[in-house]
Order: C-alpha cells, then structure tokens, then sequence
C-alpha cells in the first residue's frame, strides 16, 4: 500500500469547516448545500475530505477523545513556491477563523515555515524551501 487517496477529517460542525476550507482558504469543492452529509476537495493530488465526527466515529464502531485540544499527533501541510506565499497563507487562514499557532520563521531544517489551528483544532503547517521542485500538478517532487 503506497498511495493515499483520501485525508479524512472528522469535524464537530461540517457547516463552519466547509466554509473554512472553501470559503475561507479556497479549497475547490463540487459541494452547494449548506450542511452536505460529506464533503471532498478537489484538490492536486490526495484528496481531502469533511465527515462529521458523530458519524464517523459509529461508521468506524470507535469513539474518538472529542474533548482534548491538545496536540493531535499529526500535522497536514500546505507547501508555496515563496515565504511571501507562506506569510499570504497564514494571514488567509486567520482571516477564515484560523488560530495562528506559530508565526512563519525561518526553521532549524533551512525553510521558512508557521503553523495555524483548523476550527476542530487539526494543525497545518504553511512552508516553503528553497531547493523545493514542484510537478505539473503542483505537487511538491520529493527525491
């Protein structure tokens, strides 16, 4: 197994995080109703996808910790072509209701990079390095 074809985030209110990622970051979607019983981005390369977590915790048969806001043990990344890219991003997602965890700093690995919170609190990183090549899709080439 070594592709991953969908990213699934089970979220509290699929209203407010459907308009965070489509409204609010831009995030291109097929979805038109207001409170769509799943929805999928139709972004380059793996897709992401809203599920409400009430269901996807029955659908799974496990019940998830709902209540930690606590570091979630994974982040999601959003990879530019310029740190005026990465520091356009952030401001973006903080304007869409994001919380901005980390300011865009220079970081210990050579690149430029900040950190924001999703309104379920999932954490994505906004970066951009140098040497970084991108493929016709846009997908960051990675040797």
């Amino acid at each position: 197994m070594n592709s991953i074809h969908l990213i699934c985030l089970g979220v509290r209110n699929i209203e407010i995080s459907l308009a965070f990622y489509r409204d609010g970051l831009g995030f291109e979607t097929t979805a038109e109703e207001q409170k769509p019983a799943i929805v999928f981005f139709n972004n380059g390369g793996s897709r992401l996808e809203l599920f409400p977590l009430e269901n996807l915790q029955k659908e799974i048969g496990e019940a998830a910790d709902v209540t930690s806001e606590g570091f979630p043990r994974f982040t999601l990344a959003h990879n530019t072509t310029s740190k005026e890219e990465v520091d356009a991003m952030l401001s973006r997602a903080e304007q869409a209701g994001a919380i901005v965890v980390k300011k865009a700093v220079v970081q210990t690995w050579g690149g430029y990079s900040g950190y924001f919170k999703d309104p379920d609190g999932f954490i994505w990183e906004v970066a951009y390095g140098e040497d970084w090549e991108f493929n016709d899709q846009g997908m960051l080439v990675i040797p």
